[in-house]
């Protein structure tokens, strides 16, 4: 099991960080797991397994323009960089494809020489949010195939290591100036951004980057409501539950990547809350949407529908563009296999007996099943409640 082989440590055991007395970081340099105790488990995966989940069985890799100067029409081009980012990662990681190594590398490179991103000109609110989404599967893309790669020159590993430690540190001071009271340093970009600091944090050792995240978490589980629920999120009229498990994505890849460093943020609570209520809270409202409608009825900025009494559940199925937007419960099924709310979430998953993997997303950090997902264990089946 993935928590055996994760320390937490009594000097970790309060918690609640701030920025100023981070703790040292016990395994810097790595980000959501240990890499070697990842590659030995995906060793011991059958064959057919191992490629269903992480191949991506592509032969012809695309590349795309680096968009230096970023605007909302160039969003689309971004989506479509972290897909192949996403996909080739896992696939070098897992299978060793020398093709997927190589795409990854030369795209990552094009858009280090192409300075990507670096020019925004439009809603920085909507942009910076863009670029955060696209940055913590980036992140994750380096540490996995490039940052320890001696195939790759030492000049292209510090040119795309400069690139997204510039984006990080441009997004890290334009999220510290922000106003405390503003919806955006408190909701879901707030905690998109802090799973981007925390990645970059503990790959390269930053405490600063590292405990600002860890700040934003305990602040979350702070606004969090006595019944799980997320007060900024679940205000979202038809959308209220997606955004409730948006926010979740990004809270449980911190809680993740602060666990690999000792740090015992699954087990946190703040007032007697803990991120295992906001999941309950989500499966709960999924299976009972009349506990959330009281809030949702407030119909702030709810997206495509107004109809705030019918609740967007189109999160828990594989979207057009290929991404499932669950696939941070990769993490939780790995890590709380035994859980009530792991069984729960493999039947919803699951339900019509449909398999959901592999379920990727940049909220996430990728490929999750691939990364994630545990030998022997196999939630394609709604009966499955190991």
């Amino acid at each position: 099991m993935l928590a055996a082989l994760l320390p937490t440590t009594p000097a970790a055991a309060g918690w609640a960080i701030r920025v100023q007395d981070s703790p040292p970081l016990w395994r810097a340099g790595e980000v959501l797991f240990v890499r070697e105790e990842r590659r030995r488990a995906l060793r011991t995966l059958p064959p057919e397994e191992l490629a269903r989940l992480c191949d991506a069985a592509v032969d012809r890799w695309p590349s795309f323009k680096a968009p230096t100067t970023f605007t909302r029409q160039r969003i689309d081009r971004l989506e479509r960089f972290s897909w192949t980012v996403m996909r080739a990662a896992a696939d070098a990681f897992a299978t060793g494809d020398p093709r997927a190594r190589q795409a990854l590398v030369r795209l990552l490179d094009r858009w280090a020489k192409g300075r990507a991103l670096t020019k925004l000109r439009g809603s920085p609110n909507r942009l910076w949010y863009a670029v955060h989404r696209a940055l913590l599967p980036t992140i994750v893309a380096y540490w996995l195939v490039v940052a320890d790669e001696p195939t790759v020159p030492l000049a292209r590993r510090a040119r795309i290591f400069g690139w997204i430690d510039d984006l990080v540190r441009r997004g890290f001071a334009r999220q510290r100036g922000l106003d405390p009271r503003s919806d955006v340093a408190r909701n879901n970009h707030a905690y998109l951004a802090a799973s981007v600091y925390a990645a970059w944090g503990a790959l390269t050792g930053d405490r600063e980057l590292f405990g600002f995240a860890l700040d934003t978490y305990r602040h979350a589980l702070a606004a969090m409501r006595p019944d799980g629920s997320l007060p900024l999120e679940v205000r979202r009229g038809a959308r209220a539950l997606w955004y409730q498990r948006l926010a979740l994505a990004s809270l449980a890849v911190i809680a993740e990547i602060a666990a690999v460093q000792g740090m015992p943020l699954w087990q946190g609570r703040e007032a007697g809350k803990d991120l295992h209520l906001g999941i309950r809270f989500l499966l709960d409202a999924v299976a009972e949407p009349e506990r959330v409608l009281r809030y949702a009825r407030a119909n702030v900025n709810p997206g495509p529908s107004w109809n705030w009494r019918v609740q967007d559940l189109g999160f828990l199925s594989r979207r057009p563009h290929g991404r499932h937007y669950m696939a941070w419960a990769e993490i939780y099924l790995a890590r709380f296999p035994g859980r009530d709310e792991s069984r729960r979430l493999r039947a919803l998953l699951t339900r019509g007996n449909a398999d959901p993997r592999p379920m990727i997303d940049e909220f996430a950090g990728g490929n999750l099943s691939c990364l994630f997902a545990q030998p022997n264990s196999r939630p394609v089946s709604a009966n499955n409640t190991r």
